[in-house]
């Protein structure tokens, strides 16, 4: 008998452990549960935060040259005149400072890879996070330059009647039959044949290649964008070309490479949204009948600016399936407008408007000087502010 009660005091313990371990399991999960859910709130309630005022944390002087544009480049923005290039950290020290001397400097820039190449002459600059890594001189003059990931550099060139878009690499270890160096990939296009190249966007791998030409054919306008893969799967096809569009009396000015595999064709109507992991296949078209005063797009979503009466305008953003995600009135005041993330900075240059693209609020301002640009740094609170003589790092105030 005293040993069928040792048994039961023996099963009675362990169940008495088994309710103690389960309702502490059951106490650690609810703490936990409430914890990640203040975070999700905390979180959520920080990036729909809406602020009143700022404070400088940094200034640093502008140099007295004028501007021909800026960068955003990671958490830096970068300066590009006539005469050099600066890219300035967030805190005010300077990243590096590259020299050079160029009529018309035009710029691009992926990833740590900027290039800079002066128009209608023969300069390519490259720089990385650690300043200038190469430079060379081009047979034919420059039209417009696009750059990759790893430092491969698209360039559109012309030569009389015709145009050449040539892929240079920093490492010359794949060479074509071109004359020059560094080229690992010529394309020559006759111009009564294929038109004039518009635009050409390259993907951030610098494998894939977009190409828009305009031409007049039976009297008609005649736009045609291109597509070529220089990787595995082009090799299969001629020239590395695998796909084109033709479309009539509409004029393509832009394209551009949104992400690896998803390219833009801007209309002057509307835009088409392609998906490229190796071969081009729509996604949606979009065509509108008001005039598109804008284009906005990044790495996860684009739109346009349609003219309004006079005192507003039509703002409208999609999502990479074709959702209209806003769809809003916005002044006419602002001449720059600016998608970064999942915001949309707006300003002229002494007022600014900073909302998010669900259309909440976050930022507005009047200021005392002529803005140049704003460009976020943290894609939280901290953004530059630009101005003739300073640039100004600053942290958003409640």
């Amino acid at each position: 008998m005293a040993k069928a009660n040792e048994i039961q005091s023996i099963r009675d313990y362990g169940r008495r452990k088994k309710r103690i371990r389960r309702r502490n399991i059951l106490i650690i999960s609810i703490l936990l549960f409430a914890l990640l859910a203040s975070v999700v709130v905390y979180i959520i309630n920080l990036i729909n935060k809406s602020y009143q005022n700022y404070e400088v944390v940094n200034n640093v002087k502008n140099t007295s040259e004028k501007a021909v544009g800026y960068l955003k480049y990671g958490s830096s923005v970068i300066k590009y005149t006539k005469n050099g290039a600066v890219a300035i950290r967030g805190n005010g020290n300077v990243l590096w400072n590259v020299s050079y001397e160029m009529s018309d400097p035009i710029a691009d820039v992926c990833n740590e890879y900027v290039v800079i190449a002066d128009r209608g002459k023969n300069s390519i600059y490259i720089m990385n996070k650690n300043g200038a890594v190469g430079n060379f001189t081009t047979l034919n003059k420059i039209i417009k330059v696009k750059i990759a990931k790893q430092g491969v550099v698209a360039a559109l060139m012309e030569d009389e009647d015709k145009n050449i878009i040539k892929l240079y690499s920093l490492d010359d270890t794949i060479i074509t039959d071109s004359v020059e160096d560094n080229v690992i990939v010529e394309k020559i296009s006759n111009i009564r044949n294929e038109g004039y190249p518009m635009d050409i966007a390259l993907s951030e791998d610098g494998k894939k290649l977009l190409v828009s030409f305009l031409s007049i054919s039976e009297g008609e306008l005649l736009s045609t964008i291109g597509f070529y893969n220089f990787g595995d799967v082009g090799k299969s096809y001629i020239n590395s070309f695998v796909g084109g569009y033709e479309f009539k009396n509409i004029v393509i000015p832009k394209v551009e490479f949104l992400d690896n595999d998803t390219a833009a064709v801007f209309k002057e109507d509307g835009f088409l949204l392609y998906s490229i992991p190796e071969l081009p296949e729509l996604i949606y078209d979009i065509s509108v009948e008001k005039e598109i005063k804008k284009i906005l797009y990044n790495n996860r979503n684009l739109g346009y600016v349609l003219s309004g009466d006079g005192t507003n305008d039509q703002l409208k953003i999609y999502d990479f399936k074709g959702n209209l995600i806003l769809d809003e009135q916005i002044s006419s005041q602002y001449n720059k407008i600016r998608l970064f993330g999942d915001e949309i900075i707006m300003y002229n240059n002494l007022n600014c408007l900073i909302q998010k693209i669900n259309g909440k609020e976050k930022f507005r301002n009047a200021f005392d000087t002529n803005v140049e640009e704003i460009i976020p740094i943290n894609n939280l609170d901290r953004y530059f502010i630009i101005n003739e003589s300073e640039v100004l790092d600053i942290m958003l105030k409640e």
